[in-house]
């Protein structure tokens, strides 16, 4: 496997519940004076969001997420509604009930019952035999699903935060704070009106950006906003549902989303985030007590526009995302850029951007993204350092016109473009 190894020596620093580390390299130096003192020409990357290209209007079989209970028990949907069941023979065609994209599935660790969101505020379960909509209370696009501290909850387009209380879903607060280097409140904000999206759920942490007040002209894709981690507020002193704490450091592009989240409440080391400028950050807890997120070097993605759309973890902690790039990227547990200790490989580079990952094991992996009518399954044999990869060719069902809808900055599961 090839290892990524460097000289890079620094500090770290806690910034926003973030820590990123500080490294020697004059151009990371320059890159952050310029985001701290909002300069715009201090290089050629400091004021440019890159964007890829938007996928061609034609292409519409696409398989937005990957999701199971065991090697015998797999779902994959995407547009048109169209879903899929694997049982461990065969592929066979689920009936949502609706032509509505589905852009998340998502099941709790110890139960059979799956869940899946999507456009219009569409939500599905499937108990074992059927799936059944649910009346989520919204229509905006839904773009995850996951256990949030304990509760099944759902988040998309404008702020939305969805729980599920029994078995009826429900808002979840719409006031938030933001708070300072110092912790300290700087502003009250809603939801609603300046939370662009969230697309991701964590245990601990809900992912996706905020509008920057600070922009100027019009706003396009991830330009004019500031990637985000929602918590609960736990501050005594703060009147807020929300604590609402920015990605910050080391940016070339001030606009940042997140875009991806593992989750595990068990194992805090388990738990990563990804971005779309390809960074990936892990979960630590501080000297203080608190959950913070630390920003692993060197980042993933070769083009600072090409973003980590998911991010699955296996068993002993190894970690495979997915990425804008059409990259399938593996890290070991132990991989640590500073301690040169561990390693990063490009298990595979395709044509396609890449937006969904999981798996039962490194040898039993499904991938999904801008590929006509078909999931990718790969076996890693870690012992080797193979990666085999097998296109499944899956036909969509006939359905009425429907399903998502190109809009400028945003990409067809209606996430933002970079």
């Amino acid at each position: 496997m090839m290892k990524i190894a460097s000289a890079f020596t620094g500090t770290s620093r806690l910034i926003y519940g973030l820590i990123v580390r500080r490294s020697v390299p004059m151009l990371l130096i320059i890159g952050l004076l310029c985001s701290l003192l909002g300069l715009t020409a201090c290089s050629d990357k400091a004021d440019e969001v890159i964007f890829p290209e938007i996928p061609p209007q034609e292409s519409r079989e696409w398989l937005f997420d990957v999701y199971g209970n065991s090697a015998n028990d797999v779902y994959v949907g995407g547009n048109l509604g169209t879903m899929f069941h694997f049982d461990g023979t065969a592929w066979t065609s689920q009936n949502m009930g609706s032509s509505a994209a589905i852009t998340s599935i998502w099941s709790p660790p110890t139960e059979t019952v799956m869940y899946a969101v999507g456009h219009s505020g569409r939500i599905w379960r499937n108990t074992g035999t059927s799936w059944s909509g649910m009346d989520s209370g919204t229509t905006q696009d839904l773009f995850g699903i996951g256990s949030f501290g304990g509760d099944l909850h759902a988040v998309g387009a404008n702020g939305t935060v969805r729980r599920m209380t029994g078995s009826s879903w429900g808002g979840a607060g719409s006031v938030m704070v933001i708070l300072d280097e110092n912790a300290a409140p700087t502003d009250t904000l809603d939801t609603n009106k300046d939370l662009s999206s969230l697309v991701a759920v964590n245990h601990y942490f809900l992912g996706g950006a905020y509008y920057d007040p600070r922009f100027e002209g019009e706003r396009f894709g991830i330009a004019g906003t500031k990637g985000n981690i929602l918590a609960p507020n736990t501050e005594a002193e703060v009147t807020a549902d929300w604590i609402l704490r920015p990605i910050s450091g080391e940016q070339r592009i001030e606009a940042e989303w997140v875009l991806a989240m593992s989750s595990d409440p068990a194992t805090l080391s388990r738990n990563f985030l990804g971005t779309s400028e390809g960074w990936l950050f892990s979960l630590i807890r501080d000297d203080d007590g608190k959950n913070v997120w630390q920003k692993f070097f060197p980042e993933l993605t070769d083009d600072p526009g090409a973003g980590i759309r998911d991010i699955w973890v296996d068993a002993t902690g190894n970690v495979y995302v997915v990425t804008d790039e059409g990259r399938v990227i593996y890290q070991t547990a132990d991989y640590n850029f500073i301690d040169e200790t561990g390693s990063r490989e490009i298990l595979y580079d395709g044509p396609s951007s890449l937006v969904g990952i999981w798996g039962t094991g490194p040898d039993n992996l499904y991938f999904t993204g801008y590929i006509d009518e078909a999931v990718m399954h790969g076996v890693h044999d870690t012992g080797a350092g193979t990666f085999t990869v097998d296109r499944i060719d899956l036909v969509f069902p006939n359905k009425a016109a429907g399903g998502s809808t190109l809009v400028p900055g945003l990409d067809e599961i209606g996430r933002p473009l970079r």
